[in-house]
């Protein structure tokens, strides 16, 4: 069910007037029942799949506080489940690369299953509860409203990655209908369709020439403009109309987006972009491995290691991964830069519109460059680089 669809149009109208009729005592129940339906659209093995694997880590997580075997089982499992539907090519194309060294031998057919709806998402929601109900900072809860949590249907299939206590607190206490919860779910829905059916698809017409040989370099430079700002203007877009559809129902959920590319370093970009993602890995991988506490050596490696785990985490590629370490250099490049040349600038500098708008530039740039890592495969991705550079 695309959100951009007539067929979801009519679903999130018809929920929305009845959940508003429902008594206030029912209206959780009504809108679990509305997601259920929902992923039942897609698939009833969906349905199923989903069910049982939020259902085993629920009961997981009521014996993982402070016990560390439960911790690790609730992570592991839906981790397993996703590596399942989503690794297995990735797991081809590197044995691949290893059956090429004289000696090895290696083969892996991997079994054809579609991926699941919303399956990443789903479970980074899991690992969430389960790591927060190990530490004791999870709210009363019944595994009723830890099913809604689960299947809300606005956020399930692209996020944002909502987290628990905040769902939670605004689950069964809605006070009753208002008004502006239907003018601000429109304006954002309404923003999101512009940003994604308007501007998105026509941006594509020029960034699908990414995939093209033999163009000149200010052609590939157009398509990487293009694509730079259609990555934005659909994710984004999608994600307005997310925002939009849950607050239909009198939830805020958290936000995606907050004007990266006007960003003047790569770390505000990156805690402006996708940042209930970049949130989720810096609460539950970067810090756990130390963060940038232990030393500059090891916030090199931690640095590396969750900007490629980002990059694993939105394809299953290694051209994906590569992009990740690409970010993951610029980040290392940008902390080098404050400690051993910014420090040692003059305050005005830092504080005027031309060293923010010079920065701005450089960072827009670099993002840019990068994305063709992201769109590309090996091969093209460092083809198209050097036309970027007029090096062909």
């Amino acid at each position: 069910m695309e959100f951009t669809g007539w067929i979801y149009g009519i679903f999130l109208i018809v929920a929305v007037l009845v959940y508003w009729l429902v008594p206030r005592d029912l209206k959780g129940y009504f809108l679990l029942a509305a997601s259920v339906l929902f992923i039942l659209y897609a698939s009833p093995f969906y349905l199923i799949l989903l069910f049982l694997l939020s259902s085993t880590v629920y009961f997981i997580s009521r014996k993982a506080f402070d016990r560390r075997f439960w911790l690790i089982t609730g992570t592991i499992i839906p981790l397993a489940v996703l590596g399942y539907y989503k690794y297995q090519g990735l797991l081809k194309e590197i044995l691949d690369i290893i059956g090429q060294i004289p000696g090895f031998h290696l083969s892996f057919a991997p079994i054809q299953a579609a991926l699941p709806l919303g399956i990443s998402y789903f479970t980074f929601k899991l690992i969430h509860f389960t790591v927060d109900s190990y530490q004791g900072n999870r709210p009363e809860d019944t595994y009723w409203r830890f099913l809604l949590y689960m299947f809300f249907f606005p956020i399930l299939p692209m996020g944002p990655i909502e987290r628990w206590p905040n769902f939670v607190n605004q689950a069964w206490k809605l006070k009753g209908f208002r008004w502006d919860y239907l003018s601000e779910g429109l304006a954002r829905i309404i923003t999101g369709l512009f940003k994604k059916l308007v501007l998105a698809d026509t941006l594509a017409l020029y960034s699908e020439k990414l995939n093209a040989a033999g163009l000149s370099s200010t052609v590939y430079w157009i398509a990487i403009y293009a694509y730079a700002l259609r990555i934005y203007f659909d994710f984004s877009g999608y994600s307005d109309i997310a925002i939009g559809s849950a607050r239909f129902f009198g939830f805020r959920v958290m936000e995606n987006f907050n004007n990266p590319y006007l960003k003047r370093n790569l770390s505000l970009f990156w805690k402006s972009w996708h940042m209930s993602l970049t949130g989720w890995f810096r609460d539950y991988v970067f810090i756990p491995l130390g963060g940038s506490r232990a030393g500059f050596n090891r916030t090199v490696i931690n640095t590396l290691v969750v900007m490629a785990v980002t990059g694993l985490w939105h394809g299953a590629s290694l051209h994906f991964i590569l992009w990740g370490l690409f970010h993951g250099g610029g980040l290392i490049i940008l902390r080098l830069y404050n400690k051993l040349i910014a420090a040692r600038l003059p305050a005005y500098w830092h504080e005027s519109r031309l060293s923010y708008a010079l920065s701005t530039l450089l960072t827009f740039h670099f993002v840019t460059v990068g994305w063709v890592f992201f769109a590309e495969d090996f091969q093209q991705s460092f083809y198209v680089i050097k036309k970027l550079l007029f090096i062909l």
